[in-house]
């Protein structure tokens, strides 16, 4: 009986389903449709502003002369600049692109008679006192340590 019941109520379903596009067919040409009803509710077509599409090149490049004959170079999309090595101003050279800054690989090497001035200058800072100096001139470095034991004042 349940089998029976379940049959009929898919074979009404179907001819209801089935009768639908039948009756919107024959509707009279004055009056409007569902698909008509239903386009009438949807908005209108609006135009939006695309984004420009984001290439993959760079708009800026920046490239330096570092002191020792070296290159350093970057690429952007703000902004790039560049300064090439000049020891005589302690600038070894550098790029910078977006605010990342990319430096020469080697420092200036010291000015000529680094060592000597260091020194020269340590010796007047402690005289009378005898002095312990050291100086680096690859790192352009120096230390200088008056001995005031036994030093008259």
């Amino acid at each position: 009986m349940k089998k029976m019941i379940f049959g009929v109520s898919m074979i009404l379903a179907c001819l209801i389903f089935l009768a639908s596009p039948a009756t919107a067919a024959s509707q009279p040409q004055g009056a409007p449709g569902l698909g008509a009803f239903l386009a009438s509710l949807a908005p209108a077509p609006v135009t939006v502003a695309k984004r420009p599409a984001i290439a993959g090149k760079s708009i800026c490049s920046a490239s330096a002369t570092c002191w020792d004959g070296n290159t350093v170079s970057c690429n952007g999309n703000s902004s790039c600049t560049t300064v090439d090595g000049d020891c005589s101003v302690d600038e070894p050279g550098h790029v910078t692109c977006d605010g990342a800054t990319t430096p020469c690989p080697n420092a200036c090497p010291c000015p000529a008679g680094f060592c000597d001035n260091r020194e020269s200058d340590c010796s007047i800072s402690c005289n009378p006192c005898s002095y312990n100096f050291s100086c680096n001139a690859t790192t352009c470095s120096s230390s200088c340590r008056c001995i005031l034991r036994g030093c008259p004042q």
